[in-house]
């Protein structure tokens, strides 16, 4: 005897099928000879035919050469209840032109959130945010009220800290509550890694700062406000602003708009900035230890980080792309490898991250760098999208 549940079901899936559009095909096209992967493509649902808007959150992208669903997340930009953008991840082979649907999705589980990022208020307003490979967090407004009521606890500073993770399951939300209900410290590793990545006052992992004369560097303060716009299994997306602060030619205006995608170790971060021509990103030195490495348009700074190697990167698009230089004058959190950038109409693009080695991710240094090669021309030559 068939159950009532499973002619609801079924009645469901047949109403969703009646109502939809008519499949809307898709074209990507890889111009490079490397295979593209963990890459997310973006459509701007106003590219899409319009009898597809109303029915857009119940349309999934379709691999017709794997005969699959491939995971599509929907993103609502701007907040206004209505989705704005979906992503997906294409495989494609080298110089290849692929044919993708998108079309009424069957039903399915709910994908894992992998790339997830949150305000964390318990935690003097830190922000943290995560994927399946690495983890950051900076600190928001509260930590710096505590500094400036002259009170324990806080900390001012606008840099990047670093999560190590050896796990690709979530662990942000895990390790605040272990910290806060336990006492089980995050500084310590437990299996899936920790944070003994020292930022302090410095730029950490690729904080901003505008060198003037006589080697004064100006920085902004703590993040202000920020908006999680997206959390999901594709991506985690979120704004944070700061507020104005003094550079060397006069106010600096900044907001970060901050991505990471699943399978990728680098966040892309975009800058709203007025008030200077250029900046720099910086890494910090750390214990003075590592080895700075120059590869065109991106900066490795290598170091010995306790038992382990900690790798850690900044990439930009050529056009931003001006040099670097070291500033080491052997001052706790004041040493810094800079990657100099020049901000075209008032912005900026670069990317942020890292290589743990007991993270396992890599097979050693070579492979990071490898990988690190591969992105920096998938940045330059983008998958191409025909929509027809």
């Amino acid at each position: 005897m068939i159950s009532k549940k499973f002619l609801d079901l079924l009645g469901l899936m047949i109403l969703i099928t009646s109502c939809a559009p008519a499949p809307v095909n898709i074209l990507i096209t890889n111009n490079t000879d490397l295979l593209r992967g963990n890459e997310v493509v973006e459509i701007a649902v106003n590219a899409l035919p319009k009898q597809t808007h109303s029915s857009i959150d119940n349309l999934a992208v379709f691999d017709p050469s794997q005969n699959k669903f491939l995971t599509t997340q929907l993103i609502d930009k701007d907040q206004d209840g209505i989705v704005d953008e979906l992503i997906f991840q294409p495989q494609l082979n080298p110089m290849e032109t692929k044919s993708f649907q998108l079309k009424a999705r069957e039903l399915d589980e709910e994908a894992i959130e992998y790339c997830y990022s949150r305000i964390v208020p318990t935690r003097i307003d830190d922000y943290t945010w995560e994927n399946d490979k690495v983890a950051f967090r900076t600190y928001g407004p509260s930590a710096q009220l505590l500094v400036e009521e002259g009170k324990k606890g806080g900390i001012i500073s606008s840099g990047f800290d670093c999560w190590l993770k050896k796990v690709e399951y979530p662990i942000i939300n895990k390790w605040y509550k272990n910290s806060e209900e336990k006492g089980i410290s995050y500084h310590e590793d437990h299996g899936e890694g920790l944070d003994n990545y020292h930022v302090g006052i410095s730029r950490g992992a690729g904080g901003l700062a505008i060198k003037g004369e006589d080697d004064q560097y100006f920085v902004s303060k703590n993040f202000t406000s920020h908006k999680t716009i997206a959390t999901g299994p594709l991506r985690t997306l979120f704004e944070l602003d700061y507020e104005d602060w003094q550079g060397p030619n006069g106010a600096v205006s900044e907001k970060k708009t901050i991505s990471l995608d699943y399978g990728n170790n680098l966040m892309k971060i975009e800058v709203a900035i007025s008030g200077t021509k250029n900046i720099a990103a910086g890494i910090s030195l750390q214990e003075n230890n590592g080895t700075v490495l120059d590869r065109n348009n991106m900066l490795i700074y290598k170091q010995n980080h306790f038992e382990a190697i900690l790798s850690n990167v900044i990439l930009t698009p050529q056009k931003h792309h001006i040099g670097y230089h070291v500033h080491n004058p052997q001052i706790q959190d004041q040493n810094h490898v800079f990657l100099d950038l020049k901000v075209l109409n008032q912005s900026l693009v670069y990317y942020v991250g890292f290589y743990w080695s007991e993270s396992n991710q890599f097979s050693d240094h070579d492979a990071w760098e490898q990988y690190l090669n591969e992105m920096a021309i998938k940045i330059e030559n983008p998958l191409q999208i025909d929509i027809n």
